[in-house]
């Protein structure tokens, strides 16, 4: 009787991103995009391709400077002064909670008090105002190179202090207290609100070297260094040069494609995992980002926002982006960053779309109210830091049809909060009548609901190329949610098409939901994307296929895995300051088969963050491996006192007590588990085997139909009850599902034999 266990390395690495990328948009250093033989050089910045700084581009583009001076890019962080700091720090106290805060001035300096990460009052300088509105936080030197970022934030709009989590209980040992590493501005803030930051994290020390080359978010940090532009500017070639070649040093400008510029905006309004410490604003973006999918639980599973996720995700869904080529500055002036058109009459959307659109005929409302506006019914939005609102970029129709039977939100019910979707399904409805033009949502909200039963329509959605790529790459992320039921040819055939597909993402999205597949298809299909020109993919590949060494490898793939396999682990060193960091060389070093290293990773995330589970779980599961069950169930039992509603902690504790033979003790466990992952089939079973071995043969019969009833295809189930029927001599209700044993799996000669020996006892 075996005990099926619950842990997977790269099923908690998937559910650590989710959990950890909400917090951020982490950076990260690796190396330039050149290898040869495996072997990484050092990033160096080319002596003529370097930043120069704002001030040059004044002397030439006097009124595009101007219009920056007053943008929130220029604002976006700045020594704190006089000028500077919009804060009341006139002797002022503020208290949220246990958490008590004094603001005032010492001459010059700002100052303020606070609980430090000893819990106790401590006095700090504040040295950098970061934002300006709605919103402006504060840097606090904290030595060793590192700035944080204070809880306690300025209102600009109500003039009050407030702070970012004010419904949570943040300890002084928690990542996201401001001491901590959430509010670490060197890896969570400062590349995207200052230009040409190097991170220069020093992990024997715990400390940065951070250095940039503006303080803000300056010209270059869109164009690209300015050195080699100036200088041929200042040549006597310039004078009679074209308008190409005067643009030619630049990485941005008035000729670029919707890709380019799409590109240099991405970095920083998108939620993305860095890659590399040598990016320059304007280059390939998968090269040195790594951008998230809109699936569960970074947004909706019908992809709309949810957690702090930025624009680029959702407009990537849109078919403004898809169909009609529209770019950021169709909409933004790219040096105010203001909207080019007033919206509360339309203005702006009309600069492109019909008049029609913009009457009672098309939307239903009063003219000239706010539910007469394009963007309350096309870009609904949700508050972020508390006070800060922003929109949704997928530009969608509004779906309560999809809300009424998935429950994902739509802007009918929005603004008018006191009626059901059904309500707003009606009167849409009525409208427009019953029918509905095809969107990507409707196969990703299904494939939400019903899991692997749903694999079929995501195919579909995958092969469409009509559809947006981030939607067909997010229906790869769900298919792969359940490698179990999707290994069959045709899923494998969607996967290989995937792999060679024209889109980074979506091959990028295969890569990754490979490394949950068993390793001889990991092997074959992987195999073609170490050598992908786009790093993201390449990394993927890596960390998919990191068991192998490269003796596994034939030919030009050899030198393709070393190069791959460097620069992955290149990365997880760049990536020493996380916890998820920490987490990702633990795995690294599980698939190499070097477990001390991978204990000491997991370790070291659990001192970073107490609160990290995913690698405490991890942890667990490689004590349990080693036999060493006592203390992976101290660390189980840990997870389950700080997160009660886990139920995978429950089901691997129970897990663990079945394999020691404590059987009586695992079932609160199991009835845990089941309770708390009602969907979970393999938690029934393993249930109804506890039960079955403490010959509580009817309980085990009801646990056993529950396992079926949600998975009628596994023959685990059927055969396990099976044996509980042959146990009491119930040899009719055993050849039931005998016989739909045999149909499962028509040419196994075990099952046939067993289906023999019961039809022999019926005679």
């Amino acid at each position: 009787m075996v005990f099926t266990h619950s842990f997977s390395a790269s099923r908690v690495f998937s559910l650590l991103i989710l959990a950890f990328i909400t917090f951020c948009i982490f950076y990260n250093c690796s190396r330039s995009d050149d290898t040869k033989n495996g072997e990484a050089p050092p990033y160096r910045m080319p002596s003529d391709h370097a930043f120069v700084g704002d001030q040059h581009c004044q002397s030439c583009h006097n009124k595009e400077w101007d219009a920056w001076k007053d943008s929130h890019h220029y604002l976006a962080m700045a020594e704190a002064s006089e000028e500077t700091v919009l804060g009341d720090f006139n002797n002022v106290t503020f208290s949220k909670g246990y958490d008590n805060y004094r603001f005032y001035r010492d001459e010059d300096r700002f100052m303020v008090e606070a609980p430090g990460p000893d819990g106790e009052q401590g006095t700090y300088e504040v040295t950098y105002t970061f934002g300006w509105e709605p919103l402006q936080q504060y840097l606090v030197d904290f030595g060793k190179g590192k700035l944080q970022a204070l809880h306690a934030s300025w209102d600009t709009e109500q003039e009050r202090w407030f702070v970012l989590y004010p419904d949570e209980d943040i300890q002084p040992d928690d990542w996201l207290h401001w001491t901590g590493g959430a509010m670490n501005w060197n890896t969570m803030c400062a590349d995207c609100h200052s230009t040409n930051l190097r991170q220069n994290y020093i992990a024997e020390a715990d400390s940065f070297d951070t250095q940039w080359s503006s303080i803000n978010v300056s010209c270059e940090a869109c164009h690209g260094p300015g050195h080699d532009h100036v200088t041929f500017m200042e040549s006597d070639e310039s004078s009679d040069a074209s308008v190409e070649r005067i643009r030619h040093d630049l990485i941005l400008t008035r000729s670029a494609t919707q890709t380019e510029e799409i590109n240099t905006c991405a970095p920083c309004h998108s939620l993305r995992q860095g890659l590399t410490g040598t990016y320059v604003h304007g280059k390939e973006f998968y090269n040195h980002y790594d951008p998230s999918l809109p699936h569960p639980h970074l947004y909706y599973p019908d992809g709309q926002i949810l957690d702090e996720v930025f624009e680029y995700g959702s407009f990537l869904q849109s078919k403004m982006f898809v169909e009609e080529g529209v770019r950021c500055t169709d909409c933004h002036d790219p040096h105010t960053v203001q909207l080019k058109a007033n919206v509360t009459d339309n203005a702006l959307c009309m600069q492109c779309h019909e008049p029609r659109y913009n009457t009672i005929d098309h939307h239903f409302h009063q003219v000239n109210t706010e539910a007469a506006q394009c963007i309350s019914c096309h870009m609904p939005g949700k508050y972020y830091m508390e006070i800060d609102f922003r929109r949704d970029h997928s530009f969608r129709v509004p779906r309560p049809d999809l809300s009424k039977q998935f429950g994902t939100p739509n802007a009918c019910n929005d603004c008018h909060s006191d009626q059901s979707a059904e309500w707003a399904a009606e009167a849409v409805e009525g409208w427009y009548g019953d029918e509905r033009e095809y969107h990507f949502s409707e196969t990703l909200v299904k494939a939400d609901a019903q899991g692997p039963d749903a694999g079929r329509d995501l195919m579909q959605l995958i092969a469409d190329t009509t559809q947006p790529e981030i939607a067909r790459a997010t229906a790869i992320w769900f298919l792969g949610q359940f490698p179990d039921r999707h290994s069959d040819d045709h899923s494998l055939n969607t996967l290989r098409e995937a792999l060679h597909s024209e889109s980074p993402l979506i091959r990028k999205s295969a890569a990754n939901i490979l490394d949950h597949y068993p390793t001889e298809i990991k092997q074959s299909l992987l195999t073609v994307a170490l050598g992908d020109p786009v790093r993201t993919v390449r990394l993927s590949a890596a960390r998919g296929l990191a068991e192998f060494s490269s003796d596994d490898f034939e030919g030009e793939y050899q030198n393709q895995f070393r190069v791959a396999l460097t620069e992955y682990q290149e990365y997880l060193d760049f990536n020493q300051y996380f916890p998820q960091g920490q987490m990702s060389r633990g795995q690294f070093y599980e698939k190499q088969g070097d477990t001390e290293k991978a204990i000491e990773a997991y370790h070291v995330a659990l001192e970073k963050d107490p609160m990290f589970n995913p690698a405490r779980l991890n942890l667990a599961y490689l004590y349990n491996s080693r036999g060493q069950n006592e203390r992976a169930k101290e660390l189980l039992e840990t997870v389950v006192s700080q997160e009660p509603e886990y139920g995978e902690a429950y089901y691997s504790l129970a897990l663990i007590l079945a394999e020691d033979g404590l059987l009586q003790e695992s079932l609160d466990y199991f009835e845990q588990a089941s309770q708390l992952l009602p969907e979970n089939s393999r938690v029934l079973y393993n249930h109804a085997i506890a039960l079955q071995t403490l010959e509580r043969r009817d309980e085990a019969e009801q646990v056993y139909l529950q396992a079926i009833s949600l998975d009628q295809n596994n023959p685990d189930y059927r055969y396990g009850l099976v044996t509980l029927y042959l146990q009491q001599n119930e040899h009719e209700k055993a050849l039931e599902h005998a016989e739909v044993l045999n149909r499962l799996m028509p040419n196994n000669a075990q099952i046939q034999q067993l289906l023999n020996f019961i039809e022999q006892q019926l005679q």
